[in-house]
């Protein structure tokens, strides 16, 4: 395995507090997608990539990349999954629950810890510690990521389409006492 911690990314389905079962799986998983815009450079992750293959295929990997033989985690198909056109995605999962930290430091000086899942939605911005490892798994190959951590570099706007209650609703100024009546009051 060659770890790797990601530029910049837009996360899309996060499961990082609470594990999914997928479909087709028998155990819960960890996972989300990490989405790539255009201008992001992803070379030090395709260069782990190749690393990993090459390790398990030898000097063969490239033809078998160039024939279709190794499934690479590197997607294409954004516009068909709704993510802006020219990005690149992955998908990544582990069993073990990452760690989820901020960009700014707690006391102690280090990232500090998140542990409420509302600050991590669909379209927060993260950089993520990866895994990169090759597999061959009833006559599938392949090369995917084992997601490690996240750090929350900042809000991004929500994918999922869902508002704000601010955003959602219009508000009214609060009524103003009426000084007069107190007047007559008191």
């Amino acid at each position: 395995m060659t770890k790797v911690i990601t530029p910049e990314a837009v996360i899309s389905y996060p499961h990082i507090f609470e594990p999914q079962t997928p479909p087709g799986a028998s155990e819960p998983v960890y996972s989300c997608a990490l989405v790539f815009k255009d201008d992001v450079d992803i070379t030090d992750m395709k260069a782990a990539v190749m690393a990993v293959a090459k390790e398990k295929w030898g000097d063969k990997t490239r033809d078998m990349i160039k024939a279709g033989k190794i499934r690479m985690p590197f997607r294409e198909d954004a516009v068909d999954k709704g993510y802006p056109e020219g990005s690149t995605f992955i998908n990544v999962k582990s069993k073990q629950q990452p760690g989820v930290v901020s960009i700014y430091a707690d006391d102690s000086g280090k990232p500090a810890l998140i542990n409420d899942p509302k600050e991590i939605y669909p379209g927060t911005i993260v950089k993520a510690s990866l895994r990169a490892y090759a597999y061959s798994v009833n006559g599938n190959n392949g090369v995917s990521f084992a997601l490690g951590n996240l750090q929350k570099i900042k809000d991004g706007p929500r994918m999922d389409g869902r508002l704000s209650a601010s955003d959602e609703f219009t508000a009214e100024a609060k009524p103003t006492a009426d000084i007069s009546d107190l007047d007559d009051l008191l």
